[in-house]
C-alpha cells in the first residue's frame, strides 16, 4: 500500500505519475481528468450528494498534481500530508 506519508512512497509514486503523464498521450490523459474531476471548477452545489461526489473526484486530481509539483520535493510532500492527517 502506498503511505502518502512516506518520502520513499512519494518519491516512487512521483517518478511512475511523471512517466504516466509525459509526452502528448500523457497530456491528453491528464486533461481528461482534469476536466471529468471538475480540477477548473466548483463552487456550491444544491444536492448534498452531488457536492460530496464532486469534491472527491476533485480531491483525486489535487493529490495527483501536488505530488507532480516539481517545485516540491518527496520529503514536502510527505510533511504535508503528515500534518493532514
Amino acid at each position: 500500500m502506498i503511505d502518502l506519508t512516506k518520502e520513499l512512497d512519494i518519491k516512487n509514486l512521483k517518478a511512475a505519475l511523471e512517466y504516466s503523464f509525459k509526452g502528448p498521450l500523457g497530456e491528453t490523459t491528464l486533461e481528461f481528468l482534469e476536466q471529468f474531476c471538475h480540477f477548473w471548477t466548483g463552487g456550491p452545489r444544491e444536492d448534498l450528494n452531488r457536492l460530496q461526489y464532486e469534491a472527491g473526484k476533485r480531491d483525486v486530481i489535487l493529490t495527483l498534481k501536488t505530488i507532480m509539483r516539481k517545485d516540491w520535493n518527496p520529503k514536502q510532500i510527505a510533511e504535508l500530508y503528515r500534518r493532514s492527517e
